[in-house]
């Protein structure tokens, strides 16, 4: 009788100490981060028929088990990954945006600035100081565009550091889940579950999710696969992949993600990786950097561009031709480090600046025919021969045809501002004459009289200097003649523009038969401030995308602006998601303490209770000595 009650005391016993245990267990990592809640299931032990009766013998330890819900640990992970990713874009599009806004560093305020001096020049054309203000400003927007470009070029190398240590904690976290894969499958075996262990897995995923977001499958076994967002296995049982950054071989200052598998890498697709930092990363270095660089680089380009073309159709204060004021720009293309036929080589130029897109292209060789896809939108051109003449560039490619499948990167303006520079040094070589002038003899009778004279371009027209002759044979007929070329039979209308030898003349006004204009080389114009005007006027004219510069560049920040503020209030709505997916998780799985103090004193006075029982037995046992003595 004494040996039951004991044994059932013992039982108790260790019942309760297993509670007490697993209590002060949970007490222990109530803030230990991804700790699940343990609790004793105990069991009633079979009865034995005593008399005819069944009676207790006592309890078991059934099993510890951890509070978990699959369904809400999932939630968690995704959550923790869409919000990781938001924030971090979010994060770099602010910087993009408050480098462009800024109004010390800023675009906007240099280029309104080198405007005001040319509109200054056009007002004193014969000032020196005038002329070396414009240089000076010239000089200034140079250094904001090639210093905002230098700062993109430093966030892109910003990016693919942050890239690179993030996917060497992809691969060590990969490597802890495959090992503790392999410890959970081996502590399997003994039909329990090991907790602590299926704790620390689950909070590694969680901690992988933070850097790309994954997916997990359970096996049989107990181990898990995790695979990234496009099926691609990184976890597989105990073996882990390995994942690296490498640089694209169609652009070399693109990268890709790949898997390594021995000596080769597969390159992911990156539309597929999502999630996580590096998601977040990976969007901003592939589609928020460039086309932030292409659209500041099409501005500089744009302008450098068609503030040439004006200032060569000028003359300086030496009566010279106008030369370039900007470095030229031009355009980048190269083949795929990969192409199969490395002789076939591409060329492009600018055709007219003023129809340029802020994109990227890309030229295919595929089935005998060429694709050229603009890569902001993919909108695509195909063609039988290697040329092609798009948003004011001409293309072309040399000792074709390449390989099938061999490809060529075009980037019209992606490095605009940072190779823009002012090749002009000499304040008198400024170009605020125009070349040429109008005059009326005297002897006129009629009421004709000249309202404009300007050169024409885009290039200066090599007769420009060519003294011309107009003739008027008739109120409304005329001839033109430099002396070289003689055009006769002419048709006047006032109002209407008389084009020859590259300028273009506008008359107002009846002429009579016999009256003249001459144009002549406007030799000694010091004060002509006409091509200084057409200089200025670049300021409202529309260049870009049909709009002014600074229109073009204002609508560039409001871009950036609206897609960082929208970029931050995703961002938030990421977080309050997985702040309330970590709360869900946490109500199931989380420790709290009142709960385990109340606990506490539960199996504590358990405890004290099979202890009394053990020595009730203890004392029976003795008195049932006691009388056999």
């Amino acid at each position: 009788m004494a040996g039951g009650i004991f044994s059932i005391g013992t039982s108790a016993l260790a019942a309760a100490y297993t509670a007490l245990r697993t209590t002060g267990h949970n007490i222990a990592n109530a803030n230990t981060p991804g700790y699940s809640r343990q609790s004793v299931v105990l069991s009633p032990q079979v009865g034995a028929m005593i008399g005819g009766q069944y009676v207790g013998q006592g309890v078991a330890v059934a099993d510890v088990r951890r509070a978990y819900n699959a369904f809400l640990t999932s939630a968690a992970h995704a959550a923790t990954a869409n919000a990781a990713g938001a924030e971090t874009r979010a994060l770099q599009l602010s910087q993009i945006n408050n480098l462009f806004a800024d109004s010390e560093t800023g675009i906007g305020p240099a280029l309104d600035r080198f405007f005001q001096e040319v509109q200054s020049l056009s007002q004193r054309p014969q000032d020196a100081a005038a002329r070396q203000s414009l240089l000076a400003a010239a000089n200034l927007l140079a250094a904001r565009f090639n210093d905002v470009g230098a700062r993109l070029q430093q966030f892109r190398d910003d990016a693919d550091t942050q890239l690179r240590l993030q996917l060497e904690a992809v691969n060590r976290t990969a490597r802890e889940i495959a090992q503790l894969n392999d410890q959970i499958a081996l502590a399997r075996g003994t039909g329990r579950l090991p907790n602590d262990l299926l704790d620390r897995r689950d909070a590694a995923i969680r901690s992988l999710n933070e850097a790309i977001g994954v997916s997990s499958i359970e096996q049989s076994d107990g181990a898990i696969n995790v695979f990234l967002g496009n099926g691609q296995a990184l976890v597989v049982g105990s073996q882990a992949a390995s994942l690296v950054l490498n640089v694209d071989p169609a652009d070399p200052q693109s990268v890709y993600i790949g898997v390594r598998d021995g000596a080769s890498v597969t390159a992911l697709d990156a539309d597929l990786i999502r999630g996580g930092k590096i998601g977040g990363l990976m969007v901003f270095r592939l589609q928020d950097l460039p086309a932030a660089e292409n659209e500041l680089g099409r501005l500089a380009v744009v302008l450098a561009d068609q503030f040439n073309q004006q200032h060569r159709l000028g003359d300086d204060r030496y009566g010279a031709a106008g030369a370039d004021f900007f470095r030229p720009p031009t355009p980048v293309a190269f083949p795929a480090s990969s192409n199969g036929n490395p002789l076939t080589t591409i060329a492009v130029t600018f055709t007219d600046t003023t129809q340029l897109a802020a994109s990227d292209y890309q030229l295919e060789y595929t089935g005998g025919q060429y694709v050229l896809t603009r890569l902001t939108d993919n909108v695509a051109w195909t063609s039988a021969v290697p040329s092609f003449s798009v948003d004011g560039l001409s293309i072309a490619l040399a000792n074709t045809p390449p390989a099938n499948g061999d490809r060529f990167l075009i980037q019209a303006v992606r490095a605009g501002a940072r190779s823009m520079e002012v090749v002009l040094r000499d304040p008198q070589r400024i170009a605020a004459a125009a070349p040429v002038r109008a005059s009326l003899p005297a002897a006129n009778t009629g009421s004709v009289q000249v309202q404009s004279l300007a050169a024409v371009g885009p290039t200066r027209h090599p007769a420009l200097a060519n003294p011309v002759t107009i003739t008027f044979t008739g109120p409304n007929t005329y001839d033109i003649s430099d002396g070289i070329t003689t055009l006769t039979g002419q048709t006047y209308t006032a109002g209407v523009p008389i084009v020859f030898n590259g300028w273009q003349l506008v008359l107002h006004g009846t002429p009579a038969a016999g009256d003249q204009v001459q144009v002549q080389p406007n030799v000694g114009g010091i004060g002509d401030n006409r091509n200084a005007l057409a200089l200025a006027a670049l300021q409202s004219r529309p260049l870009v995308s049909g709009g002014p510069l600074g229109g073009a560049y204002a609508a560039t920040i409001a871009r950036l602006g609206a897609e960082a503020q929208t970029a931050s209030s995703y961002a938030s709505a990421q977080r309050t998601i997985r702040e309330d997916a970590l709360a869900a998780e946490s109500a199931v799985a989380g420790v709290n303490l009142d709960e385990e103090a109340s606990r506490l004193i539960q199996y504590q006075q358990q405890y004290q209770a099979a202890a009394k029982l053990i020595a009730t037995a203890r004392a029976i046992f003795d008195e049932v000595l006691g009388i056999m003595r």
